[in-house]
């Protein structure tokens, strides 16, 4: 497990077929072994689950990974720290986008209300992430007023939420 574990912080795809040749993953790959795998194992960098799970080619996995957290009755807050907190985020809009976009489908499946669709839930997430971002992000604060309460809900003017 170890060797496999480091091969895949290497190269995510020699790991797997390193630890398929070995028993320790099903060859096809089954996405809710995979996402356990990633979640379980301490060694895996969370860089590196961030990166692979980001990528569209691995959706299934991410969609086993994030419906292995349990978000019955936790705030959307609550509960996309403890998504982000599982792994660390790519650089990418389109790749934080697509993380984000099966986690809001996640947690509505979960809980719904009281929003009325999961891209409610997506805009709400995205919004809290991007809040984030400019209060503890060095960068930001060098470069912009930190965002006020009232530049939050004017961001979130006439959205669905």
């Amino acid at each position: 497990m170890i060797a496999g574990s480091e091969r895949f912080n290497i190269k995510p795809n020699d790991g797997i077929k390193y630890l398929q040749r070995n028993g320790l993953l099903t060859d096809p790959l089954d996405p809710n072994e995979m996402a356990r795998f990633l979640s379980d194992n301490p060694l895996i960098d969370k860089r590196t689950i961030g990166d692979y799970l980001s990528t569209k080619k691995n959706s299934a996995v991410l969609t086993a990974f994030v419906s292995n957290l349990n978000f019955v009755e936790v705030r959307i807050d609550e509960a996309l720290r403890q998504y982000v907190e599982a792994f660390r985020l790519p650089g990418e809009a389109p790749l934080i986008q697509h993380l984000l976009e099966h986690f809001a489908d996640a947690w509505f499946q979960t809980n719904g209300a009281p929003f009325a669709n999961s891209d409610a839930a997506f805009t709400l997430a995205y919004a809290i992430l991007m809040l984030n971002t400019d209060q503890h992000n060095p960068n930001s604060k060098k470069q912009n007023i930190p965002m006020t309460v009232e530049d939050f809900k004017r961001n979130l003017k006439g959205k669905e939420i």
